[in-house]
């Protein structure tokens, strides 16, 4: 099998924030290889791994255009990164230990020890640099070969619409931020799954999921959660119940342009897993063939994750905001039930 599909991965590491990257960088470069026809699909993510960085993925129209399309956006990032280089080193000898940690929760102390052995540290690679480093597609998270590449159309989709947000929001203020991930969350949740309560049950998993890697569950922190919602309970549950009713084709909702295709997208792409599922195509983790219900539920988890990846939210803010969200939609039932 071939392991990275014909895709050029491209390791941007930029110790600052990466939005200008991405809007000032990327997204020109990404329109310039469309409009020459020498792009196919595209899509990144945020990643912390031997230094924070900007994994830029590129698949060719056709393989004949490899080194063209590789060299075009190596040029790029390069002359980027000279004109508008991130100005400070991370302190890294305090950050190893962060370093570590977020290591163990994503993968295990075994791969550690393999990489780095049992004593050793993470390097770090040269800020301000690019590196051509293999892609290494996710089978068994995205279920199999037959459902990577729908994945990777998703996440296309997904990338370009978060450029769009960056360039054209103010995401830099967190509450906005917080906010657009938090409706693109809502639009994947009421479109991948069947009702209130699977969504409910789903955002409790979510949570505790990434509570239980990071060691993030307390008390504490749910209370502060408690009370931030309840400086904003009336605007988010406003929010929900939009997004919920736009999903539903409830006419009162009047979704906006981008609400809209942003929906549909998330429609099409539940048809297809279901498709897919129901032909017994997708397979995970387990090795067996999903069912419909199991393989949305699966996926689900993983087009949240790193939409928000891409947006900026961290894993505290996903904690945060799925137990918020899990909130308004409590109180939306409570008062539909009333």
């Amino acid at each position: 099998m071939d392991g990275n599909g014909g895709w050029i991965s491209l390791h941007t590491f930029y110790a600052a924030n990466a939005n200008p990257v991405l809007v000032e960088c990327v997204g020109p470069l990404v329109e310039s290889l469309r409009k020459r026809g020498l792009l196919r699909k595209w899509f990144f993510i945020r990643y912390w791994l031997e230094g924070p960085h900007i994994r830029l993925r590129l698949l060719p129209t056709d393989p004949s255009h490899a080194d063209e399309v590789r060299e075009i956006a190596e040029d790029a990032l390069t002359a980027f990164l000279r004109r508008r280089p991130a100005l400070y080193e991370e302190d890294r000898d305090n950050s190893r230990d962060l370093y570590r940690n977020l290591f163990l929760a994503e993968y295990s102390q075994e791969r550690w020890d393999e990489l780095y052995g049992s004593d050793g540290e993470m390097p770090f690679r040269e800020n301000n640099s690019v590196a051509l480093i293999p892609y290494e597609r996710e089978y068994d998270r995205y279920g199999g070969p037959a459902g990577m590449p729908l994945s990777e159309s998703h996440f296309e989709r997904s990338s370009d619409l978060v450029l769009d947000l960056l360039a054209t929001t103010n995401v830099h203020v967190r509450t906005v931020l917080l906010g657009q991930a938090a409706q693109l969350t809502m639009a994947l949740c009421f479109t991948f799954l069947p009702d209130d309560d699977a969504v409910a049950e789903f955002l409790v998993r979510y949570r505790t999921m990434w509570e239980t890697s990071y060691q993030e569950s307390s008390q504490d922190q749910h209370g502060k959660f408690d009370r931030s919602y309840e400086r904003m309970r009336e605007r988010l549950v406003q929010r929900l119940r939009h997004i919920r009713d736009s999903r539903r084709d409830n006419p009162a909702a009047a979704p906006t342009e981008s609400e809209r295709s942003w929906l549909a997208h998330c429609a099409e792409l539940r048809d297809s897993v279901v498709s897919l599922a129901e032909a017994g195509s997708l397979t995970f983790r387990d090795g067996k063939a999903a069912d419909p219900a199991a393989a949305l539920a699966i996926l689900l988890s993983s087009y949240v994750h790193m939409t928000n990846n891409r947006i900026g939210i961290s894993i505290l803010d996903e904690i945060y905001l799925s137990y918020v969200i899990g909130k308004a939609l409590d109180d939306v039932v409570r008062e539909r039930a009333a």
